[in-house]
């Protein structure tokens, strides 16, 4: 059902009294933390909309429909500079309410992604605290399958920030790095597959832009510029390409052959400082996703540049003997890692090599190779006492690697690990910053493709075989609550989809099986008493299994515990704590069914 609804289809309303809609409840469907820029966007949630509860809010009528007393879903949210989207999509006639930070009520019927779908609009969002509700516009009790979905960038499982099918708001394909006017080496280049589905003459950004691009941007670029030089990006291939950028104003600049060739080419005078985002598209649509280099330049365009000037030739070139420069941004960003990541190893596509010979360097009579001034990544790792830490490379040139340690000393190795692929083993690893150069070994090997693999395993991109990759740290799929002993409604049921890519056998928990996600499906927090005991189970219409960790750690498995081919533990005496839970598949072909989780204490299934 339609309606007439204020600007954005939304109602903000004073948090006058909404009597029936209870905010300090436990959420039905758990709850998640999210800071602004998170990714993926949108974040998703499996619920059942409706209830027994009419919306009540007084003085507009706009906020309608049946919901729960308790919020199906809490969202502790930190504001950034976008707006915040809630919305859901459902077979049935839905609607939607939330609570925000400051506690204003906003509600919708149909303004979202569909015909009858809701959803809600937040400008300028705080940080804090969001109750959301999904509510059936009809049929009190109703209780419909539904998706809730919370964005930064619009409605549905699909949002589009831009408006134009290219979409400046999505992560780059290939990563990005913030370059200071004099950079060194230039130009850069990166290695990148151009083209895509979106057809760019189609997207309205400019009559002058066309070709075939992804609708995530390929590389995004961070420039502080001077007064000095231009700023030249272009690209080459064997391909017809184009080349499309966002500038820092939000203008587009489009071109096609403007370098030399069928290459494109744009140059900025007088360049702006701020974010570039940068399309590297295909002239036809036929062409597919064709090899191609994008360069990044102050001197001019292609691999060389071609428009060097003393400048640059005075500071570098190939063979020169500049440092390696532990203080410069990483090329291909960094992160923080702590003992027992998962999932291990952490694997980062990146171009080796760079114009420093490192032997004409500092370090020289101990490393090798050609490298960049920056490194290519930044590791800030918090070390135990029960893993070493493993550094290599793969790639199909001949690669060194370099690593400066937290104490400052300098590992260099060439051939470590399989082939001629470079590895460096860590001992009783040290807490605190690696930073890591990918080299290639000969000067004339270029900037090839490579792998940079961090690991507490050992060498290369494939996880070891009999490694528990199950990890209660990760937030879980569908959400958490928390329960007393003596809880009603009893069973506390939980939709979910069953099973995962991960081969329990192989990398789970001894002694179980199944196929599940890395992540929990669900977390429980359980305040036990003395009189019952805890039941929890699963029904599908596959044959699925259960994993849960208890509160003291131990990995719990069953089968067919309960009734038919579904699973079910009982917790005699249960502990008080945190119980992290999988429902698995019991076949790698059965793929993600459909399933329920019980939790209870009077016994397996929907009692």
């Amino acid at each position: 059902m339609k309606h007439i609804l204020p600007a954005l289809g939304v109602a903000a309303l004073a948090a006058a009294s909404v009597a029936a809609q209870d905010i300090s409840a436990p959420p039905s469907y758990g709850s998640i933390t999210l800071d602004s820029g998170y990714l993926p966007d949108p974040h998703s949630v499996q619920i059942r909309a409706g209830g027994n509860v009419p919306v009540t809010v007084d003085g507009n009528g706009v906020c309608r429909g049946n919901i729960a007393s308790a919020p199906d879903f809490n969202v502790y949210y930190t504001a950034g500079s976008f707006d915040l989207f809630f919305s859901a999509i459902s077979q049935a006639d839905t609607t939607i309410v939330v609570n925000d930070a400051r506690g204003n009520w906003y509600c919708d019927d149909d303004g979202g992604e569909g015909a009858l779908n809701p959803g809600v609009r937040i400008e300028r969002p705080a940080s804090g605290l969001y109750n959301v509700w999904v509510g059936t516009y009809s049929n009190a009790g109703s209780t419909p399958p539904a998706t809730l979905f919370i964005s930064e960038i619009g409605f549905g499982p699909r949002p589009s920030g831009s408006g134009s099918g290219l979409d400046y708001t999505l992560p780059a394909n290939y990563g990005g790095q913030s370059l200071q006017t004099g950079f060194i080496p230039d130009p850069v280049n990166i290695n990148i597959a151009a083209g895509g589905n979106i057809d760019v003459a189609e997207a309205g950004i400019d009559d002058m832009c066309w070709g075939y691009a992804s609708a995530a941007p390929d590389y995004e670029l961070t420039y502080e510029a001077g007064n000095t030089f231009d700023l030249y990006l272009s690209a080459t291939s064997d391909s017809d390409t184009v080349i499309i950028v966002n500038g820092p104003d939000g203008r587009w600049a489009c071109d096609d052959d403007g370098s030399a060739g069928l290459n494109p080419g744009l140059m900025f005078e007088n360049p702006q400082s701020g974010v570039y985002d940068i399309w590297v598209g295909t002239y036809s649509s036929g062409a597919g996703t064709p090899p191609a280099t994008l360069h990044i330049s102050e001197l001019g365009f292609g691999a060389d540049g071609t428009t060097t000037d003393d400048y640059f030739e005075d500071y570098e070139g190939p063979g020169s003997s500049a440092e390696l420069d532990v203080s410069l941004p990483a090329n291909y960003g960094g992160q923080s890692l702590r003992t027992g990541f998962v999932p291990d190893p952490v694997n980062i596509q990146i171009a080796a090599g760079g114009d420093i010979d490192v032997s004409s360097t500092s370090i020289g009579d101990m490393c090798w190779g050609y490298t960049t001034a920056a490194p290519d990544y930044e590791l800030t790792y918090s070390a135990g006492s029960t893993y070493d830490l493993y550094l290599s490379a793969t790639s199909s040139s001949d690669t060194v690697i370099i690593v400066n340690a937290p104490d400052g000393s300098w590992w260099c190795n060439d051939d470590g690990a399989e082939g001629l692929n470079p590895g460096l083993t860590f001992d009783s690893p040290q807490s605190g910053v690696y930073d890591i150069w990918v080299g290639t070994y000969s000067s004339s090997a270029g900037t090839p493709a490579a792998t940079l693999h961090i690991s507490e395993i050992g060498y290369g991109g494939s996880p070891v075989p009999d490694v528990n990759l199950l990890d209660y740290t990760l937030n879980a799929n569908y959400g958490s609550t928390s329960l007393s002993s003596g809880f009603i409604p009893d069973p506390y049921n939980v939709q979910i989809a069953a099973g995962g890519d991960i081969n329990v056998r192989e990398s789970g928990p001894d002694g179980c099986w199944g196929y599940t996600t890395a992540a929990p499906d669900f977390e429980l927090t359980y305040e036990a008493g003395n009189a019952f005991d805890l039941f929890v189970s699963a029904t599908s219409g596959t044959d699925t299994v259960l994993i849960v960790n208890a509160p003291d750690g131990s990995w719990w498995c069953n089968d067919d515990g309960a009734e038919g081919l579904n699973p079910g533990i009982e917790f005699t005496n249960p502990a008080s704590g945190v119980y992290d839970i999988w429902v698995g598949t019991y076949s790698s072909s059965a793929g993600t069914p459909p399933a329920t989780l019980h939790i209870s204490e009077l016994g397996f299934g929907d009692n």
